[in-house]
Parts: C-alpha cells; structure tokens; sequence
C-alpha cells in the first residue's frame, strides 16, 4: 500500500487556499474544508493544515513575516496574496510532506 505524491497532489492543491488563510492569520471555514477533503480526512487536513502555518508564517507585534523567504511586514491580505502567488509550489509540497507523514502515522 504505497503513499506517493500523485495521490496526494490533487488533495494539496486544494488545500493551498485553507493553508495561505490560516498563515495568514484568517479564519477558515471548517465546513468548506469538509466539503472539499471529506469527512474521513477533514481532521488530518486541519492539523496539517495548522502545523505547517506555523512554520510558514510568524508574528511580530501586529504584522506577519513569510519564513520561506523573509519579506514582510504583511498584513493578513498582504501575506494571504505573497502566500498564494510567490510560494504556491513551496506550499504545496510542504501540504504532500505532512499528509504523507500524518497519514501513514495514523495507518499504524
């Protein structure tokens, strides 16, 4: 039962928006992921989701940094947009890395 990258892409992808709004320190909608990951994942899509903000965005008093590259002050749409247009493709394989890891964590 191997995991790979290609079974994970397309769910990565669609979880580059969530991922950019929680670094970006906005909310995101629980029910819409839901929707788009499913019920069975929705849990482990969040927690991966929560875990990689952390590393890809930090705070500084009232204005956010990108830890991939440096740039900022931001404000949230500001990092939203940085996020989402400079680092789609760093986003999205840090999203494959963790699920893979969550998932066959969770598999034992």
């Amino acid at each position: 039962m191997g995991l790979n990258a290609s079974k994970l892409d397309p769910l990565s992808e669609r979880l580059i928006d969530f991922l950019a709004r929680k670094a970006s320190n906005k909310s995101i909608n629980v029910d819409k992921l839901r929707v788009v990951t499913g019920s069975s994942i929705a849990k482990i899509s969040l927690e991966v989701i929560e875990s990689v903000a952390k590393e890809v965005s930090r705070l500084e008093g009232a204005s956010l940094y990108c830890n991939i590259c440096g740039k900022g002050p931001f404000t949230k749409k500001g990092m939203y947009l940085h996020l989402t247009r400079l680092h789609k493709y760093e986003l999205k394989s840090m999203l494959i890395y963790e699920l893979r890891e969550k998932i066959l964590k969770s598999s034992y």
